[in-house]
């Protein structure tokens, strides 16, 4: 545990001398401060052009701010956590950091394990503060906002995250190549999506089905108790790829 102590520190040390730093904190921040003006800005920049064709807006709520919050992080966060995240081992392979790491008497496990932990932690700070912004203008510029109902929401957003990174994690430990990478990231991404139509069980319990629970959080509808099935077939998911990235890159040369 104190190597994996020691190269955990070493990967926050390597985020906080990074771009990483900003860009992902700073996308996030930014969703959380905009999407709550936009959302209220939404019917008054529409209005007029909707208006000449006799078609009403309706009056936007807290709902709507957490809907394109969440949106917004789904889409094109999740696009910067890929971009800034598919390289953590694949570059360092291709530039020879990982073998002078490795060189020492480290453990691979260690190495990898470190390397999800760490982005994990800079996601989770990243979702926690671009989600205190994001209740705290839902709050003034909307009535009645349920704090509790984005907090669940986020909560729920962090876990799927947490079994997206895993893929991530898996796909750069398979190559040396950034870009090959990627494209392996993409690949596992469609296949979580695949796992749904495979069974049933699949169909209720796979980690894709938190995209439902998501949308019932931030709109505060009751969550019922599957929930919980759901998420412990993710946290067995994240094992089970990370568990496959350590296999994987143990057996590489570096």
């Amino acid at each position: 545990m104190k190597n994996f102590a020691r190269l955990l520190a070493k990967e926050i040390k390597e985020i906080l001398r990074t771009y990483k730093l900003f860009v992902v904190p700073g996308l996030f921040l930014l969703f959380g401060l905009t999407s709550p003006i936009l959302t209220k800005l939404l019917p008054e920049l529409l209005g007029s052009m909707v208006g000449e064709i006799g078609i009403s807006l309706p009056e936007m709520t807290w709902v709507d701010s957490y809907a394109q919050f969440f949106k917004n992080l789904g889409q094109l966060g999740l696009l910067a956590l890929i971009l800034t995240t598919m390289g953590t081992i694949a570059e360092e392979r291709n530039r020879g950091v990982a073998q002078l790491v490795l060189t020492k008497p480290v453990p691979r496990w260690a190495y990898v394990l470190a390397k999800y932990a760490a982005n994990l932690l800079l996601l989770t700070l990243s979702a926690a503060l671009a989600f205190g912004a994001a209740w705290f203008y839902t709050d003034i510029l909307f009535s009645d906002t349920i704090f509790l109902a984005g907090l669940q929401a986020t909560a729920i957003f962090l876990l799927n995250t947490a079994v997206i990174l895993a893929v991530i994690i898996l796909a750069s430990s398979l190559s040396k190549s950034t870009i090959a990478a990627g494209g392996l990231t993409v690949l596992g991404l469609i296949l979580l999506k695949v796992l749904p139509f495979l069974s049933d069980f699949l169909g209720k319990y796979s980690p894709d089905a938190l995209g439902g629970y998501l949308v019932r959080a931030y709109s505060g509808a009751p969550i019922d108790s599957a929930l919980w099935g759901v998420a412990a077939f993710s946290l067995v998911t994240i094992a089970l790829l990370l568990g496959a990235a350590v296999w994987v890159f143990s057996g590489k040369e570096l």
